[in-house]
């Protein structure tokens, strides 16, 4: 068999310079207009991953795409395809 696996892993992104008047405000100015693919480019990886999803090549109605945890064993209950 052959799978396409996407691992889900956090990267770190750092915006520099936020100008607010609380840590909060600072968020969600850094999340206005912020463009996550040059982030993610210019991220770096926060050595964490939170799980993973597991395409069957060739089954084109992802009827056995499965999602499972961080330890890449436990299925994620909480992943249900429809």
């Amino acid at each position: 068999m052959k799978y396409d696996v996407h691992i889900y892993a956090v990267v770190r992104v750092k915006i520099e310079g936020v100008n607010a008047e609380s840590q909060t405000a600072a968020i969600t100015a850094a999340q206005k207009g912020l463009d996550m693919e040059y982030a993610i480019k210019q991220g770096e990886y926060a050595e964490e991953i939170t799980g993973f999803l597991v395409d069957e090549v060739g089954d084109e109605n992802y009827s056995k795409t499965r999602a499972y945890l961080a330890d890449g064993v436990t299925p994620d209950p909480n992943v249900g395809l429809k």
